[in-house]
């Protein structure tokens, strides 16, 4: 079995204006500390990678907060959703494996993806070209040998957009739980602590 997780990193508002933002929707989360402009938060009813959720979310912490953030989920290691949300409306959306839940299909490339309205979104213009690279490349025939699988994507992704290392791989249950493995927390980050909304 591979890996799942889901979650959601906003851009700009500090920490305090989200937890007060996700009290006022009544949902259950963890939140990241606030790193270089990002905050993560983890969100209990996005684990279940319920696409109406992450709407839901996605669309009112943005407009709540007049801001910018994308929801990352990775499905059983191989597929890696994007969900853009700018202002309470999203504007973009990513797949990488659009054939894998048709058994009769034939692996081809990803779909959706804007990397020039995502890296404006993250202020990232200088990082356009790579964006575009890790979006587009098709894994299952190597075209990036120094990025295995979809999980090693949205790392590589994180670091072009600045976002803090623990948005891959880290999910509400994996902190609910107590069990988040040392190789998803990068060291720079191995004391952080989440608060629970």
């Amino acid at each position: 079995m591979g890996l799942f997780y889901t979650n959601l990193t906003v851009y700009r508002p500090e920490r305090q204006a989200l937890i007060g933002a996700l009290r006022g929707m009544r949902r259950e989360a963890f939140v990241s500390p606030t790193v270089h402009g990002y905050t993560v938060v983890f969100d209990q009813a996005i684990d279940n990678q319920d696409a109406g959720q992450i709407q839901d979310v996605g669309t009112g912490l943005t407009r709540e907060l007049s801001c910018t953030a994308l929801v990352a989920m990775l499905h059983d290691g191989d597929v890696l959703y994007l969900w853009l949300f700018q202002h309470g409306k999203m504007t973009d959306h990513y797949n990488s494996l659009p054939q894998y839940f048709d058994p009769e299909a034939q692996p081809g490339p990803p779909e959706g993806g804007n990397s020039e309205l995502i890296c404006t979104a993250f202020e990232r213009p200088d990082h356009l070209t790579r964006v575009e690279t890790l979006l587009r490349a098709n894994l299952l025939n190597r075209e990036l040998p120094d990025v295995r699988g979809d999980f090693e994507r949205h790392r590589a992704l994180a670091t072009e957009l600045g976002m803090p290392g623990f948005v891959a791989g880290v999910c509400y249950s994996s902190i609910a739980g107590n069990y988040v493995p040392k190789e998803f927390i990068p060291k720079e980050y191995e004391d952080i602590s989440f608060e629970r909304v």
